[in-house]
């Protein structure tokens, strides 16, 4: 696997305090020159391929660490091992994240076992013991990966027989892969254990001596457990899940450059909440998720965008862009508004052209990369609080309408 460092940066004490954990980092890796600066949002792929888009298509803004679910790829594991490795068979250049679910697939219970755990995929549940689990990371060689994990808690339904059972089996998976030497490095650590806070101490208890004598290993956490994934994650409430996630950081803090991050569609009032509570690295899902959806991103990320709505976002598939001669959004400098119109698109929909979804998907791609390097130019500049307030008070006043 290839090299790779995360260091956080140090910011003035009016940007980060005791209830507010925001911080800049920088992600260093060995296959390509430039440093990715967080917080960050991913880009979301499935099976090799960003979804709409080719990759000459997506805009230079789009941070160039692929976000590719182990489910995705799952079922093409005689593809890859007939091509060797995952890397001549999609001919990727650029690093990748491997999660182990997909933050846009919903998952069902009663997918994990003793010895093994399952990811959901379109086509159905998919198994994977923990040779398979090896196999597939030996075949794919992510950059970073997540470790299998059990994290069936679904809230208000688990009992403590079951949460003894995702606590095992998770550790198990953990241990399992540390002390696998060709796939021990670059782990994400999945902590478990639900809404329960005893549950999640617990855990984290039990794996504390792993984390401390593995740290060349381990790269960082991700909060599981706490959702089954799938659409429904687009609203859930942030700040409900900040006290698990403050005592965490306060279990950790021996251990300022694990990188911090959390399945999720990140809707753009959620990233700011997650930057809050210290999360460094974003799914890119959201943009998928919405495009698909025929969904256009307007916010406003900075004061030099003159929206033609006043909402956060609109429905490109609607009547009253039939005739619409202006861009999919004013000012904005992406491909898709420099040359194209609202009408123009709303046609390709109609017609079911593919066109009408990769202009859609460019469009979204640069907005939300685009609301990121803000969040990190406000990190820097020590404007963080105004900003935060900025793109909060639009989705108040938009979920206050509805």
């Amino acid at each position: 696997m290839a090299n790779i460092s995360f260091k956080t940066i140090s910011l003035s004490n009016s940007t980060t305090t005791t209830t507010n954990a925001a911080r800049l980092g920088e992600l260093a890796f060995s296959t390509i020159p430039k440093i990715i600066e967080t917080p960050a949002a991913m880009l979301y792929v499935r099976s090799g391929v960003v979804p709409d888009v080719t990759y000459d298509l997506i805009p230079d803004n789009v941070t160039r660490l692929l976000e590719i679910p182990l489910g995705s790829l799952v079922e093409s594991m005689r593809n890859l091992e007939n091509m060797g490795s995952y890397g001549n068979f999609a001919r990727i250049k650029y690093p990748i994240y491997c999660p182990f679910h997909d933050s846009l697939v919903e998952l069902r219970s009663g997918g994990s076992g003793n010895i093994y755990s399952s990811v959901w995929t379109k086509s159905g549940r998919q198994e994977l013991n923990i040779d398979r689990f090896k196999k597939l990371i030996q075949l794919i060689q992510p950059t970073i990966y997540e470790t299998m994990f059990d994290g069936d808690t679904p809230i208000d339904k688990t009992t403590d027989k079951r949460f003894n059972k995702d606590r095992e089996r998770s550790r198990r998976f953990l241990e399992n892969s540390l002390n696998e030497q060709t796939i021990s490095s670059n782990i994400i650590i999945p902590l478990v254990g639900g809404h329960d806070k005893r549950q999640r101490q617990l855990y984290l208890n039990d794996i504390h001596h792993l984390i401390s004598n593995n740290e060349k290993k381990i790269f960082g956490i991700s909060f599981e457990g706490f959702h089954a994934y799938g659409p429904l994650t687009e609203n859930i409430n942030i700040n409900s899940l900040k006290s698990f996630i403050e005592e965490t950081r306060t279990k950790l803090i021996d251990y300022k450059n694990l990188l911090f991050t959390m399945p999720l569609l990140w809707r753009p009032d959620n990233v700011i909440h997650g930057i809050d509570l210290g999360f460094d690295l974003f799914s890119g899902a959201y943009v998928t998720y919405i495009s698909d959806r025929f969904i256009i991103l307007t916010f406003k990320y900075n004061d030099k965008i003159s929206s033609n709505t006043i909402d956060t976002e609109y429905n490109i598939n609607s009547k009253q862009y039939a005739n619409g001669k202006q861009p999919l959004l004013l000012n904005c400098n992406c491909y898709s508004c420099k040359n194209y119109t609202q009408a123009y698109i709303y046609h390709l929909i109609q017609t079911k052209e593919l066109l009408g979804r990769t202009l859609i998907t460019i469009h979204n791609l640069y907005h939300y990369h685009a609301f990121f390097e803000q969040i990190r130019e406000s990190l820097k500049t020590n404007t963080w609080n105004e900003y935060r307030i900025m793109i909060l008070k639009q989705y108040s006043i938009e979920q206050q309408q509805q």
